[in-house]
């Protein structure tokens, strides 16, 4: 079909399709098509050619989203070199390569390198973008992600609330971008002890995603799982299973069996019906995670070790109170 076609074309095409499959969390899918072509460009999985960066970005993320973060972060590391040499400080092009490989880094667990990546990307684009960019924001978003991680919670928090301030004067109260921030932003809060705070900005955020989203859309099931956690860490466990009980049947619904993001409401519901003393229905769930989890996750995975973890956590408590 493709055959009178230069490769440039054909892989741009390819390129548009994966990311496609990247929207829809395909990991698997992507994964096979990204190896077919580095095979169909006979390029290097492991040594970038600066012909075929795309290629490699969109292969360095996948493999972030599959739990290959070190060979994510090798490949990554090359594309930025290569901008680097090539573009200058302030380019896009680089500087979006240097926020790729920042993700890459978090996800690696290197954090201090992706703060301090980013903290460069957001230096620049405070020096040449307005206040309220997109490019800038989004930067500022992402740092103060990494800043939470890195328990820079107090720096996380200040960030996020600029952020908020400045899409609350600019976008209207439903902008997918305002609410990914107010959404983050309540995540911080959690995590700095504000759980009052967080509670309240998550039920706002949801209110307005339930209104203006179909009850299946990605970023809508989000959210009410981001609330759902914060409502069990202000000790409100009842409305938080109820919440995630929702999010789980539609997800069984919608989504694939191996989906990270059912498997990952699947294990928070299973720990939710635990410390409800519903422990045969999480011992059900934490099952069935396990299982799926370990067809198509690595051993070393950290969702796969964690949900074997609390697996065997369950089974040991209930062994340990049966009756002799």
């Amino acid at each position: 079909m493709f055959a009178s076609e230069p490769p440039t074309k054909i892989t741009s095409i390819i390129i548009e399709c994966g990311w496609l499959l990247m929207d829809l969390r395909d990991d698997a899918k992507l994964n096979d098509l990204m190896s077919n072509v580095m095979t169909y460009l006979t390029l290097n999985p492991l040594i970038v050619d600066a012909s075929w960066l795309l290629v490699y970005v969109l292969t360095a993320k996948n493999l972030v989203k599959c739990g290959q973060t070190k060979q994510a972060v090798l490949l990554l590391e090359q594309v930025v070199q290569i901008r680097e040499q090539t573009v200058a400080d302030d380019h896009p092009s680089r500087l979006a390569s240097q926020y790729e490989l920042a993700a890459a880094y978090t996800a690696n667990r290197q954090v201090k390198e992706a703060v301090s990546l980013l903290e460069q990307v957001v230096q620049i684009q405070e020096q040449t973008l307005t206040d309220h960019h997109p490019d800038r924001l989004a930067s500022q978003h992402t740092l103060a992600g990494a800043y939470k991680v890195n328990r820079q919670v107090k720096e996380a928090v200040s960030l996020l609330e600029q952020v908020v301030q400045i899409k609350q004067q600019t976008l209207a109260n439903d902008h997918p971008d305002r609410l990914a921030s107010q959404h983050t932003l309540a995540g911080a809060y959690k995590a700095n002890g504000q759980v009052k705070e967080a509670v309240s900005l998550l039920e706002q955020v949801v209110q307005i995603k339930q209104q203006t989203l179909a009850n299946d859309h990605p970023s809508r099931l989000a959210s009410q799982y981001a609330l759902a956690r914060v409502y069990k860490a202000n000790g409100q466990v009842k409305e938080a299973v109820l919440l995630l009980e929702q999010v789980v049947q539609i997800k069984e619904q919608t989504l694939a069996d191996d989906h990270p993001d059912r498997l990952a409401s699947q294990h928070e519901l299973a720990t939710y019906l635990w410390y409800l003393d519903r422990r045969d229905a999480a011992l059900q769930v934490i099952k069935y995670v396990v299982e799926i989890r370990r067809k198509v996750l690595d051993s070393s995975h950290p969702a796969r070790t964690n949900s074997e973890e609390w697996l065997s956590y369950f089974k040991g408590k209930i062994n340990n109170i049966k009756p002799a």
